[in-house]
């Protein structure tokens, strides 16, 4: 079953901005971006340059979110489909800038996401909390009805206490 999975992190700087862009970008296998490049350094030039623009550098800088699916529940060939997966969710969250990567682990396929918290409309602040996840859930459903989507948030993660896929069994459950 699909799992959208929020990350607890804050993310207080445009280093942290920096550092899961490349994560997400650079070791993915394919690659978009929603009112963004999708390039690892155009991204982060165009994210820093919103949150300048309206003077938000110092706020919250992204939110790191990711979809995993089951082990053979995705065509790993269907680039095309994961693509319009990854655009999909970045018209969910509409006026905020995205960048996301297709991850693989053997047979296990997911979506990193990175969204600007700074919205590239007006300069306002992401703070809908989970209730735009709970949209994208039922969206998520609509178009995979055969799966039943469930989200959860992660613990808090460290450069000590990295995310591992093992944590996927300890996920709080939202939904």
């Amino acid at each position: 079953m699909p799992n959208v999975i929020v990350t607890r992190n804050t993310y207080p700087d445009a280093i942290a901005l920096e550092n899961v862009i490349h994560y997400v970008l650079d070791k993915a296998v394919v690659r978009g971006g929603y009112a963004v490049d999708c390039g690892s350094y155009a991204a982060l030039e165009q994210m820093l340059f919103v949150k300048q623009a309206f003077r938000k550098s110092e706020a919250l800088q992204l939110k790191h979110f990711f979809i995993t699916f089951a082990d053979n529940e995705m065509d790993l060939t269907d680039f095309d489909e994961l693509l319009r997966l990854g655009f999909a969710v970045g018209q969910c969250f509409k006026e905020y800038q995205m960048v996301y990567g297709v991850h693989l682990d053997g047979s296990h396929v997911h979506i990193h996401f990175v969204m600007n918290t700074t919205s590239f409309v007006d300069g306002h602040q992401y703070c809908d909390g989970l209730s735009m996840f709970n949209r994208l859930c039922e969206m998520l459903r609509a178009w995979y009805p055969r799966f039943d989507v469930n989200l959860h948030q992660t613990r808090k993660y460290t450069r000590d206490a990295p995310y591992t896929m093992e944590d996927v069994g300890v996920f709080q459950r939202l939904t």
